[in-house]
């Protein structure tokens, strides 16, 4: 009997899902990105060293999110090129001495992105994270109110993976209008 009931729910959840018209992002997208992408940041004037943070971030969010594969600019039939127009950090919170003890990384990025009909898609998309700076140490708190490299790489590799999930959404909607175009 409990089998029977699972099968049907599993039926019904499949039944809904199909009915529906869901279809994965990565689907959408491969419908006007193709499968061979080469990804690019420009380098930032100002903060140079967080340019690798944002291209790991994006390269796997490629892979990961759109199943797509990584290659050479000679060989890839899609592009995106991600630059950095703003990055902030601001304090969030302070202790009872006026030290900070926690931040928001705020990053807004530009993705520039070849389509397979070879339109240019521009789109500017913002992230976010935030991280404490304070630290236990010897069962007491140590405020110190300053970003060390490690937190400052991850924060803006989070914020990164943010911005490029707004941009996958940016492209789907960008899919679902072409396809509706054509019908």
């Amino acid at each position: 009997m409990r089998n029977l009931i699972k099968n049907l729910a599993v039926f019904a959840f499949v039944v809904l899902v199909v009915g529906c018209g869901y279809q994965p992002v990565s689907k959408i997208t491969s419908q006007i990105m193709s499968k061979s992408v080469y990804v690019d940041v420009l380098m930032s004037k100002t903060d140079p060293q967080n340019t690798v943070a944002i291209k790991d971030a994006v390269k796997s969010g490629i892979v990961a999110r759109l199943g797509s594969n990584l290659a050479d600019k000679s060989s890839a039939q899609t592009y995106i090129v991600a630059s950095i127009k703003r990055l902030t950090f601001t304090a969030l919170t302070y202790d009872r001495y006026g030290y900070i003890t926690s931040y928001r990384a705020n990053l807004t990025l530009n993705f520039k992105t070849k389509l397979k009909n070879g339109e240019i898609f521009s789109k500017d998309c913002v992230g976010d994270h935030d991280f404490s700076v304070s630290r236990l140490v010897k069962n007491k708190h140590d405020t110190i109110s300053v970003i060390s490299d490690k937190e400052r790489y991850d924060a803006i590799e989070n914020a990164s993976t943010q911005a490029f999930d707004e941009f996958i959404s940016a492209l789907a909607i960008k899919g679902i209008r072409l396809e509706r175009a054509k019908n």
